[in-house]
């Protein structure tokens, strides 16, 4: 039996009989009237500056691009200065990429040597621009606004590293093509459960924001909950997921 600290994403993608016994009504069919009930599409928007951002041909790191847009747009966030000055700085590129590297290790390098091409990196600023348009769009002070928000690990899950807090509504950001599955919205719920259990102030609303087709989703945690657990509150969904977690008895038979 192992005691093995697992992610977030593989608690999201796993244990089927669980969530399906927590969640039985979170299915395919709900998550596609999900994506057409709750999206907006920000370029749609009176004087939008949103643009759809497809991948280009020379782009290979998809996840390293996105993160290194996460990154900058963190960096432009917290230092004030424009991502045009940003991308021009060749030092604070480096700390970007470093930052980035970070989070996926499986692109390190002996030399530190940058693996992102010049057309990768021109569209992870490109990336970097749709979160300060975001931020811009939902006419919040600076303050208000927190990247990388944690939250206490429970059980066999470690501790967490969300992506934004945005006043009272934590978002996931997706950069990706596909629309968002079933185990996007486990995942999201897993950091509001996780948070439910501190004493900290609570997300009473949750979203999505996908940088690169300019999408954005936010809805109210407690209906979320109402209608993928067939009726239950949000107390008792989330009590029911930190006991699993906390369970003892459960085998982690998949290498994460």
């Amino acid at each position: 039996m192992a005691t093995s600290v697992i992610s977030e994403k593989a608690v999201a993608s796993v244990f089927n009989g669980f969530w399906a016994d927590t969640l039985p009504l979170l299915t395919a069919s709900f998550v596609r009237v999900f994506n057409e009930a709750h999206c907006e599409n920000l370029v749609d928007l009176p004087s939008s500056r949103f643009v759809r951002i497809p991948i280009a041909r020379e782009v290979e790191l998809h996840d390293l691009v996105a993160e290194f847009a996460f990154c900058a747009a963190e960096v432009a966030h917290a230092t004030g200065k424009p991502l045009a000055a940003i991308s021009t700085d060749t030092a604070l590129v480096s700390e970007i990429y470093a930052k980035a590297i970070l989070f996926l290790k499986r692109y390190e390098s002996a030399d530190d040597e940058m693996l992102l091409n010049v057309v990768e990196v021109e569209e992870a600023f490109r990336l970097a621009s749709q979160y300060q348009y975001f931020f811009d769009y939902l006419r919040l002070h600076h303050a208000d606004i927190e990247f990388r928000p944690k939250v206490r690990g429970a059980g066999f899950l470690g501790s967490c590293t969300a992506d934004l807090c945005v006043g009272n509504t934590l978002y996931e950001v997706k950069a990706i093509s596909r629309n968002l599955g079933g185990r996007d919205i486990r995942q999201l719920l897993i950091y509001l459960a996780l948070r439910w259990a501190e004493d900290q102030p609570q997300w009473e609303y949750a979203g999505f924001f996908n940088p690169r087709r300019a999408l954005h989703y936010r809805f109210s945690v407690e209906h979320l909950i109402y209608r993928t657990s067939g009726g239950k509150s949000k107390a008792e969904v989330f009590d029911q997921l930190l006991r699993f977690l906390d369970a003892r008895g459960i085998e982690l038979d998949t290498p994460f």
